[in-house]
């Protein structure tokens, strides 16, 4: 994927109202506690104050990134009917928040300040505000991405509950609840996560072929709950159809599934899925 085609592909965690409430408030409240507890920058001693007066200024700081980001991902969006972003045009807005917020509080700290003084601190302020909002508004969208992630993968299972679906088939999302790429289920034999990946091994023909998939191995145990797929570690998930034998070690378990040389470690979180299964030889 080229920049040019990244930056047209669709940015989607702030289509819905609810999000974006979710954003404004979780900004404005992680920025009044953050600043009073660390104090970034010495910012307590812009101002010769102390106690409540000091709090209540300081405070200011997030009430006002709160109210800015009301202000152009509420009202603003609504008057210019502007309903989705692109990565493209999220940059840019996210870029205007930052340098209204940046004008903002330089218009709310300073009592007095001649237009060349303004322009001249601008960069500055820009300086102190981008690692100050940066930090929520990206804890923001990671949380809503999780939330848009679960509600994709519970509407594909729906959609595997209605009569016409096959269910043999099974559809794989990615982490944005995008399928992917879709195997029989008796096919798939084991998955196994990867950093930020999830590495599927299916039968292909008479050979054990694997597919790459951007997600984690929480989504996948969240979206086969109910189906034969147990999770035996932290890093992978079997078919318990294909299942050959379980070896029950003293210090360790593995799974032997049929037709696969490599042995599945089984946890010892994950081991009592497993006792059911009694040890037999090669």
């Amino acid at each position: 994927m080229n920049f040019s085609h990244f930056l047209n592909q669709p940015f989607t965690l702030l289509d819905e109202t609810r999000h974006r409430w979710v954003l404004i408030a979780f900004c404005t409240i992680f920025g009044i506690i953050f600043i009073n507890v660390f104090v970034p920058f010495n910012i307590n001693r812009w101002s010769n104050d102390s106690g409540f007066a000091q709090f209540m200024r300081l405070s200011g700081f997030g009430i006002i990134a709160g109210l800015i980001l009301f202000f152009s991902q509420i009202v603003v969006r609504k008057l210019w009917a502007i309903k989705k972003y692109r990565n493209f045009t999220f940059i840019l807005w996210f870029s205007g928040e930052m340098t209204l917020m940046s004008m903002a509080f330089l218009f709310y700290q300073s009592h007095q300040l001649s237009v060349i003084r303004f322009l001249k601190d601008i960069p500055d302020s820009i300086k102190y505000t981008l690692p100050g909002i940066l930090i929520p508004y990206s804890l923001s969208l990671l949380f809503i991405s999780q939330i848009v992630s679960r509600n994709r993968l519970n509407e594909l299972k729906t959609k595997a509950g209605k009569s016409g679906f096959d269910p043999t088939l099974l559809d794989f999302p990615d982490e944005k609840g995008v399928v992917r790429f879709s195997v029989a289920s008796d096919h798939v034999y084991y998955l196994e996560s990867a950093d930020n990946y999830v590495i599927v091994f299916y039968l292909s023909g008479n050979k054990l072929a694997k597919q790459l998939l951007r997600s984690s191995m929480k989504n996948m145990e969240m979206l086969f709950s109910g189906l034969p797929f147990k999770r035996c570690h932290r890093s992978f998930m079997v078919n318990l159809q294909k299942i050959e034998f379980v070896n029950h070690g003293n210090a360790n378990c593995s799974v032997k599934l049929s037709g696969v040389e490599k042995l599945i470690p089984v946890s010892r979180k994950f081991y009592p899925e497993f006792k059911p299964y009694r040890k037999r030889n090669l």
